[in-house]
């Protein structure tokens, strides 16, 4: 398999408008061209040619449910005063 063609399968899964982050810095991607991709900066309006191959996909954390504190008093703790 050649660089090319490896590179092209990295960014198979890219779609326009997707989050993606470069370098730490959140952006969106927004299309190909000549091999490279194009991004814009999350707060900026210049969009900027990157190579394909330093991007990671951005993951959507699912928000975890609220945890009492382990000194927090339960309610039942609480009824009985």
């Amino acid at each position: 398999m050649s660089d090319s063609h490896a590179a092209t399968d990295s960014i198979a899964v890219l779609q326009p408008d997707q989050a993606v982050l470069h370098r730490g810095r959140r952006a969106t991607f927004l299309h190909m061209s000549r091999g490279a991709a194009i991004i814009r900066y999350w707060g900026d309006s210049h969009a900027v040619s990157v190579s394909p191959d330093a991007l990671s996909l951005l993951s959507k954390a699912r928000p975890r449910p609220p945890l009492a504190a382990s000194d927090e008093p339960l309610t039942r703790e609480l009824a009985g005063k």
